[in-house]
């Protein structure tokens, strides 16, 4: 539609129909901090993939070399409740990543569609849980866990996505990645970031999706902060 075909055109003209390198763009599946998502082919290896472009401030010196570490990282990790990726690649100045595409919905719209019992939620999360726990035993920490970077399949699995990249996406604005309602203490302090608080993020996100409320809530970032960092609502 119009709005995908607008938010390619700042990729380099990548819109349907086109190609990105050997990869044949077949359509928009959405954007957002990162960049473009677009559905495409790969005819090297008769493949459906997803493809990843970054905006250009994710693509300048500084970022790319920590970008291809996470990609490198990420590409190693196999596991049926992870995104698998590919490959991260240039075409020109357009730095992307080629990943698993992964028809089906998010684990934020799943919980939003209709009233979920506890043990389908439980059963939801303990399978993307085992997704983060095969990242964390391969030495990558997720930095920002939350409903919208779960990819349900039309075969009902869970599938952790985006390991890693809240790093990237923030190098340049001096965050530390993450998504305020579900950032762990040590997110907020600028203090390390490891696989305790990835469970951090998927703990509050479990509370959210049981509760239909967060465990900790702020009329203000500060607010929010405090109530985190100190424990309580």
């Amino acid at each position: 539609h119009d709005e995908g075909t607008g938010t390619v055109a700042r990729f380099g003209g990548a819109a349907p129909g086109g190609t990105m390198g050997r990869f044949a763009i077949h359509g928009v599946l959405g954007s957002g901090g990162m960049g473009v998502v677009l559905s495409a082919f790969d005819p090297d290896l008769d493949r459906k993939v997803a493809l990843k472009v970054l905006h250009a401030h994710l693509r300048s010196g500084e970022t790319r070399p920590m970008l291809q570490r996470e990609a490198q990282a990420m590409a190693k990790l196999s596991h049926p409740n992870a995104v698998q990726v590919y490959e991260v690649g240039r075409v020109g100045e357009h730095l992307f990543i080629a990943m698993e595409l992964v028809e089906g919905t998010t684990l934020k719209a799943w919980l939003a569609k209709s009233r979920r019992g506890w043990r389908e939620v439980m059963a939801m999360f303990a399978a993307a849980g085992q997704g983060l726990v095969a990242a964390h035993e391969a030495g990558l920490v997720h930095r920002d866990f939350k409903p919208e970077n779960v990819l349900i399949g039309k075969d009902g699995r869970p599938r952790v996505s985006d390991f890693g990249l809240a790093e990237v996406r923030d190098s340049d604005s001096g965050l530390r990645g993450g998504t305020p309602i579900y950032m762990a203490p040590e997110q907020w302090k600028h203090g390390e970031l490891d696989a305790r608080s990835d469970q951090f993020s998927f703990c509050v996100a479990l509370w959210t999706a049981l509760f239909g409320e967060a465990p900790f809530v702020g009329s203000t970032m500060a607010e929010l902060e405090a109530a985190v960092c100190e424990g309580r609502r």
